[in-house]
């Protein structure tokens, strides 16, 4: 075994019992995923007890996963989680366009695009069979005033009261076409939720509609 495997091996133990939430802090965050769902574009925080412990987006998956749910958790050599997801939960591996579940972590944002237009839509008779996606992304803003980075959105749609402007760093404009392109024969679509290593956490449910407003380089991050 080479030293770097031989080090996730040793840490495992401790990345499962880190998925494990008990019943407050299970409802805790399912709290911020209904409350973020409801209100698109509304910029919530996870507990910080939580958020210290696991990755934010897959604090959000591990909650909704169980023994008859298909999850699909993207790997990177800095954030390396898949089998204590399926160890905790008892969720079973599956390709991305099969997965009831996705989790991305910012360090992925290479294959952001191709999760866009692989992830399952569910289908007009059945949207209820869609993926929901969670991704990790460098930052999430309510406005674009002080933001240089990523894509400006306006989102619009039901439980929004007009419009919102929401600025996320770590998407780009051939993300959001690809996503836009997955909704766009609603109901059938993705539900997104986007989140910070610092716990917030917004979503953008299949039924918004988005603009994009104006697009910058993201900065690329050690």
């Amino acid at each position: 075994m080479n030293p770097a495997m031989d080090l996730e091996a040793r840490r495992m133990p401790a990345k499962v019992a880190a998925c494990k939430f008990d019943a407050l802090e299970s409802q805790a965050i399912f709290r911020v995923m209904l409350d973020t769902a409801s209100q698109p574009g509304l910029i919530l925080d996870l507990p910080r007890r939580i958020v210290d412990r696991i990755p934010s987006s897959l604090a959000l998956l591990v909650v909704l996963a169980d023994v008859e749910t298909r999850v699909h958790v993207v790997d990177t050599p800095t954030s390396v989680w898949a089998e204590a997801v399926t160890s905790a939960t008892g969720a079973r591996p599956a390709h991305v366009n099969e997965a009831d579940l996705i989790a991305v972590p910012a360090d992925a944002r290479d294959q952001f695009t191709s999760i866009f237009t692989l992830a399952h839509p569910g289908t007009a008779f059945s949207p209820e069979s869609a993926a929901r996606l969670m991704i990790g992304v460098h930052d999430i803003r309510s406005h674009g005033a002080s933001a240089s980075v990523g894509v400006q959105l306006l989102v619009r749609g039901p439980g929004v009261d007009g419009e919102r402007v929401l600025c996320i760093d770590g998407l780009t404009e051939a993300d959001v076409a690809a996503w836009c392109t997955t909704n766009s024969r609603f109901p059938a679509g993705i539900d997104v939720w986007f989140t910070t290593d610092d716990g917030r956490i917004v979503a953008i449910p299949r039924s918004s509609r988005l603009d994009i407003v104006a697009t910058w380089p993201t900065q690329e991050r050690n």
